[in-house]
């Protein structure tokens, strides 16, 4: 089936797999994981959208969710790590604050709905 198909035959639900699964996409240029590993630019409106999209909608792709969750984890990870060639050019250690405190919890607050 192609990918038509399905956003003609599940509407608003794909949708919501759309917006995730694309921003999820490290590949397609100006989505957040793109601007987040291809070019070390934490987009913090991105974000935003994306923890507003996944708290107001009931389906969500909840694979992609995951994905993302864990980009950012595994991208301030290597930010840190000394031995590794990644940075995050724009990092503030109150908006990594505020994805430990705020951020990441409505993201898993989404996903256990």
């Amino acid at each position: 089936m192609r990918k038509s198909q399905v956003k003609q035959s599940t509407g608003l639900e794909a949708e919501t797999k759309d917006f995730l699964t694309k921003n999820m996409n490290d590949e397609e240029e100006d989505t957040f994981c793109y601007k987040l590993i291809e070019e070390g630019v934490y987009d913090v409106n991105k974000l935003k959208r994306i923890i507003e999209y996944a708290s107001t909608n009931k389906t969500i792709d909840k694979e992609a969710l995951r994905w993302i969750i864990n980009c950012v984890d595994r991208c301030y990870i290597y930010h840190k790590d000394e031995h590794d060639y990644y940075t995050i050019k724009n990092y503030s250690i109150e908006e990594e604050n505020m994805w430990e405190g705020v951020w990441k919890e409505r993201l898993l607050h989404a996903l256990n709905e």
